[in-house]
C-alpha cells in the first residue's frame, strides 16, 4: 500500500511539473498569396504583442532588399492597438522612416494585421539623418487621410 501511494504521488508530481512548465507557442506567420512570409510576431487573444516582423512583398522587389522593417507593438486601447513602424537600413541601421499603425483587434492574426492603418506623425530621413518630409495621417472610418 506505501508504494503504491509513492507512486500515486509520483505520477501526481510529474503531472504538475509538465503542466507547470508546458511553454505556448505564441510566434504567428502571415503569408501572402504567393506562400511567402510577409510578416510574423507574436499573437495573443485578440492582437499581436511585442514586435512584428515586416518582409517585402514579392522577390523582384529591389528597393526592400535595402531595408528592415518592423512594427513595434506600444499600446492599446478599446477595439484597437497601435505600433510604431521603424524602417531604416539592413547595413547601417540609419533611421529611414518612423510612424504609427492602427490596427483592430480580431481572433483572426491575418485579418488584424491587414486592417492596418497609418496614424499620427509619419517622418521620412535623408542619408545624413536629416528630416526629409513629414506628413500628418488621421482616420476616417476604414481610411486613412494625408492632412493638409
Amino acid at each position: 500500500m506505501n508504494y503504491q501511494i509513492r507512486f500515486l504521488l509520483l505520477i501526481l508530481s510529474l503531472f504538475l511539473i509538465k503542466s507547470c512548465t508546458k511553454k505556448s507557442d505564441l510566434s504567428c506567420h502571415i503569408y501572402d498569396k504567393n506562400g511567402f512570409i510577409k510578416a510574423d510576431g507574436k499573437f495573443k487573444g485578440n492582437q499581436f504583442i511585442d514586435t512584428i516582423y515586416v518582409y517585402k512583398e514579392n522577390d523582384n522587389d529591389i528597393y526592400n532588399d535595402h531595408f528592415d522593417t518592423f512594427i513595434i507593438i506600444d499600446s492599446s486601447k478599446n477595439n484597437y492597438f497601435y505600433g510604431t513602424e521603424i524602417v531604416e537600413e539592413k547595413n547601417s541601421h540609419k533611421l529611414f522612416s518612423k510612424g504609427v499603425y492602427r490596427f483592430k483587434k480580431s481572433s483572426n492574426p491575418k485579418e488584424s494585421y491587414n486592417s492596418k492603418l497609418k496614424t499620427g506623425l509619419f517622418v521620412f530621413f535623408n542619408r545624413n539623418g536629416s528630416v526629409h518630409s513629414k506628413k500628418i495621417y488621421q482616420i476616417k472610418g476604414d481610411s486613412s487621410y494625408i492632412m493638409k
